[in-house]
């Protein structure tokens, strides 16, 4: 029994169940079949009454893991709280921990990733603590990129959330489906009878390629239905007017019947400017948008929106990183997954007023 005060040590442990150090730590990590089913409880009694627990820092110097994960994914809004808990979850069930940072001050979102530099400063502080993988959120994925091929020739796995690479692809990355998202707002809104649809990207700015795709994607789709135009605005770098925007699209000489907006934050502006202008939802213009974040089903209408899978998507994001960890060389090429995503129609679309 070791004295009071003292960490106790595996060799504690063998000790106390009468066993060998290199049989204790066997079983300890979980190699039972090689012993006896009372050896096995012998040592896992001993383990629990002497308070041992295994040394990380120690075993991550033997294998080469720290059975730790970067994550550089902040909490803006519910659909990345959800991505969060999907990856805890994923890691946690595989016995790693993650590492949860991010850049700037939460208070000054949406554009808090434009520090570089601070961003390349967060990753180089995981790197220092050897974490075995990293996730990243779409900004800081794109401000890393340049540094890619570097961890790659270090064999440290990289996940890209809602960002993809058209060249020298060389992370994984994992997204919702855009293409076939798009669509089915499209055909929500022609179905309905809305031939003049304007549609409210968010900034488009390097990180936030995934509103570019959606938003070219959905004008795809409605300009393949005869009679149908489209026309489109997008908010500024630091995504900071907004709300002149959602009022420049309703007073538009096209007069659009309906509005589609790349995320339920532009869709909630869209409303906010209606009621500015005395308009109705859906009577005098419909609105939908996208992620089906929690405040979308307590607008007044309901927002019909589209609705992502986060917590699938952490979960993937996670199993990407642990899959290659179990690979011997990252030089496989990356991997692209798209997550579909479910149309959920409320009440702020409806079939235009007849003029």
């Amino acid at each position: 029994m070791p004295a009071s005060g003292h960490v106790p040590r595996l060799k504690d442990v063998a000790e106390a169940a009468g066993v060998s150090l290199s049989a204790a730590s066997r079983i300890l990590r979980g190699e039972v079949d090689r012993f006896g089913p009372e050896t096995c409880d012998r040592v896992l009694a001993a383990a629990q009454k002497l308070g041992w627990r295994r040394n990380l820092l120690v075993s991550g110097m033997q294998t080469g893991r720290t059975k730790t994960v970067g994550v550089v994914i902040p909490p803006f809004d519910s659909f990345w709280v959800d991505v969060l808990s999907g990856v805890h979850s994923e890691l946690a069930t595989a016995d790693y921990l993650p590492i949860t940072i991010w850049v700037g001050d939460l208070h000054q979102m949406p554009h808090f990733e434009m520090d570089e530099a601070e961003g390349l400063k967060k990753i180089s502080r995981l790197l220092d603590r050897r974490v075995d993988g990293l996730i990243l959120w779409p900004s800081v994925g794109a401000a890393y990129y340049g540094h890619f091929r570097e961890l790659v020739e270090r064999n440290v796995p990289v996940a890209v959330i809602d960002h993809e690479y058209s060249e020298d692809r060389i992370a994984d990355s994992i997204e919702t489906d855009e293409e076939e998202s798009a669509r089915a707002v499209a055909q929500h809104l022609l179905t309905l009878g809305h031939r003049r649809i304007a549609c409210l990207s968010s900034r488009e700015v390097a990180g936030q390629s995934w509103a570019i795709r959606r938003r070219k994607f959905f004008e795809r789709a409605v300009t393949s239905e005869r009679g149908a135009q489209v026309k489109s605005w997008r908010l500024n770098e630091k995504g900071t007017n907004g709300l002149d925007v959602a009022a420049e699209i309703l007073r538009d000489p096209l007069q659009p019947t309906a509005v589609f907006a790349v995320t339920d934050h532009e869709a909630r502006l869209i409303y906010q400017a209606a009621e500015r202008l005395r308009l109705r939802i859906p009577e005098d213009i419909s609105v939908i948008g996208f992620a089906d974040l929690d405040f979308a089903a307590d607008l007044a209408p309901p927002l019909t929106t589209v609705r992502q899978r986060p917590v699938e998507i952490g979960r993937r994001a996670a199993r990407l990183v642990l899959d290659r960890l179990d690979q011997a060389d990252l030089a496989d090429g990356p991997t692209t997954i798209r997550i579909p995503a479910d149309l959920i129609v409320r009440n702020s679309t409806a079939p235009p007023r007849s003029t």
